[in-house]
């Protein structure tokens, strides 16, 4: 977690400046806050080259085993199904699912709270700002993803942010940032393509409201 050394650069200004907008405050102020400067090279789509994924070639073929090969093709099918649909959980608040054309994707919330970030957030508060950060291999870049944002509390759900498309990359940010409000649990998922029509995958997180200490109403003095 970071925090900014002075009055924190709202996302909005970060992301026009990103954009090209000329502003020597925040070029001053970037400059000697690391915080505010990690945003902005959030914003930028700062990326760092993944390994590619190698792998192993497949021993010799027995043919003992070419009875089997129906039987397993089947099983392998219906593993490689379960794969896609479901996500592999995580405890570093990063969620990972495996997304066709694209390989292994990877989905981070991202909070600014009072001008301090946190990646491996889970729990909300009134004026929190949250992005959606999208890592997946470099190989992937030549056909950008699709992703699409939802909110749900378990009564209505939300869209808070455009859907949009992004190169692959190491901690790409979808555009946009939002804000949750309320006392529920919100869960926040996003539908990602490797195409705009193509198969769809779901990656989510749960946020969790903070509990606020009932106020305590003061005792009275002994007369």
């Amino acid at each position: 977690m970071m925090a900014c050394i002075g009055e924190p650069i709202s996302w909005l200004r970060l992301e026009r400046f990103a954009l090209g907008a000329a502003d020597p405050a925040i070029a001053s102020h970037v400059a000697a806050c690391p915080a505010c400067r990690h945003c902005l090279d959030q914003i930028r789509g700062d990326t760092v080259a993944l390994p590619p994924l190698v792998v192993a070639s497949p021993p010799p073929r027995r043919t003992w085993l070419r009875w089997l090969v129906p039987a397993l093709a089947a099983a392998a099918a219906a593993a490689a199904l379960i794969a896609v649909l479901r996500p592999r959980p995580s405890s570093d608040g990063v969620v990972r699912v495996a997304v066709k054309g694209a390989g292994e994707v990877s989905l981070e919330l991202v909070r600014e709270r009072a001008g301090a970030i946190r990646f491996d957030a889970t729990s909300y508060a009134p004026g929190d700002r949250w992005k959606v950060m999208v890592s997946c291999p470099p190989s992937a870049s030549g056909a950008p993803l699709s992703i699409a944002v939802s909110v749900d509390d378990g009564i209505s759900v939300d869209h808070p942010l455009a859907a949009a498309r992004i190169a692959c990359g190491n901690r790409v940010v979808v555009p946009g940032a939002f804000t949750i409000t309320g006392s529920r649990a919100n869960r926040v998922c996003a539908r990602i393509a490797a195409a705009p029509d193509g198969d769809l995958a779901t990656a989510c997180l749960t946020l969790a409201p903070e509990a606020h200490e009932p106020r305590r109403e003061p005792r009275p003095e002994p007369r």
